[in-house]
């Protein structure tokens, strides 16, 4: 009789495997059927997604900015907008210009660099590398040139193809002002969409969760308003505290590395604003930063001439020493204090939501990361927690019995 318990258990675990791979399969042929379909409703939604995670993030700012100038919601947004404003404009007017400036610098570093280290390499006996392939490789490098009149080109094409998805929420009426204007008037256009967007969003912020509350039958609102409150926790942590951490290991690279400069290898100093802002805007993936920081920094230090290996090597041990301070400072400091242990999201989760995100264009990556907390926070509460709940039960049953 156990035999056939045993029988009927595996096939019924065979037929549910079997079920659920059937359903995984089926979904994902429906998903693919209709992925242009939301590649399209994303891009039309995009400036409207684009407000809300804003406003989202912005909303607790202008409420502490509330209490502490004693401000109206209105004022408090409007200041608000005014700091932005001019982080804008201070961007436009120092930050990128240096950055291209920096760029150039740094390319023409490596590629006076890269002939000197193929120059070591062809004499080291036991390498034994074809001396006419480094030379081939050496004309390639010097032929290659770069144009940083092109790479702005390049951020403007992109600026118009960002702003192409958004503005299409505006209606035919506004695409056609749109449609015969430059590519950077359209996408500050979009930006000005956007702000708008986010102003109504943020003021009428706090109007929402009652709204929601109301929508919720009584039966259903304390769990639904929990799982709410963690999801609220997980997503706002991540984001709020992702970014001040972004902009703290940025800045400390910049410094730190500007500071170097002074020690005894200038070159590092005249690309610490490019590398601290690589840093920052990669540190949005939890510890990418300090090695997105760390690599140009090493590449710089191997490929300056006129410099003794002494002093090379010197610097080469203060930057890994800055690069440790900076993943003990994140991982012992930041994570844990800005972030959030609860909020946290492991780093391979983030580039898969990204990656995933960007094939539903400009929408899907906006919304990729705030959905990726919101479906860890859904699948521990329903599916992991009743797990451990289960078996700690199990556990403590033995004990009880006895």
């Amino acid at each position: 009789m156990s035999e056939i318990k045993i029988g009927d258990t595996f096939l019924r675990r065979i037929i549910y495997t079997l079920g659920v791979m059937l359903t995984l399969a089926l979904g994902f042929h429906v998903f693919s059927l209709l992925k242009d379909f939301f590649v399209f409703l994303l891009n039309v939604l995009s400036p409207f997604l684009a407000s809300l995670l804003i406003a989202y993030i912005m909303s607790p700012i202008v409420i502490q900015l509330q209490k502490h100038l004693k401000l109206g919601r209105i004022m408090g947004t409007l200041l608000l907008y005014l700091i932005i404003f001019l982080v804008i404009f201070v961007m436009l007017a120092f930050l990128i210009p240096t950055l291209l400036i920096e760029f150039g610098r740094l390319f023409a570093t490596i590629k006076q660099g890269i002939p000197n280290i193929l120059d070591w390499l062809s004499r080291h006996t036991h390498l034994k590398i074809d001396a006419e392939l480094i030379e081939n490789i050496k004309n390639q490098v010097e032929q290659y040139e770069i144009d940083i009149s092109n790479i702005s080109e390049s951020i403007l094409m992109a600026a118009k193809k960002i702003a192409s998805g958004g503005l299409s929420a505006i209606g035919g009426a506004t695409r056609g002002i749109f449609s015969g204007v430059s590519s950077m008037i359209g996408f500050f256009s979009f930006l000005v969409f956007v702000a708008i967007i986010g102003f109504y969003f943020i003021v009428d912020w706090e109007k929402i969760l009652p709204l929601i509350k109301k929508m919720v039958p009584p039966k259903h609102r304390e769990r639904t308003f929990d799982v709410l409150d963690k999801i609220d926790i997980s997503m706002g942590g991540f984001l709020r505290g992702q970014i001040t951490v972004c902009f703290i290991v940025g800045v400390m690279f910049a410094v730190g590395l500007f500071g170097m400069g002074f020690i005894g290898f200038p070159a590092l100093r005249n690309y610490s604003i490019l590398i601290g802002t690589l840093a920052g805007v990669a540190g949005f993936i939890p510890y990418l930063g300090a090695v997105i920081g760390v690599l140009p920094a090493i590449l710089i230090i191997l490929l300056t001439g006129d410099v003794e290996w002494s002093t090379k090597l010197l610097t080469f041990g203060g930057v890994i020493l800055l690069f440790s301070l900076i993943q003990a400072v994140e991982g012992f400091i930041l994570q844990p204090k800005v972030v959030g242990k609860n909020a946290g999201l492991h780093p391979l989760l983030v580039m898969l939501a990204l990656i995933v995100g960007a094939q539903f264009g400009i929408g899907g990556m906006i919304i990729a990361v705030p959905l990726a907390s919101v479906i860890r926070v859904l699948i521990r509460e329903f599916y992991w927690l009743p797990i451990e709940q289960r078996e700690t039960a199990m556990a403590s049953f033995p004990t009880q019995h006895d």
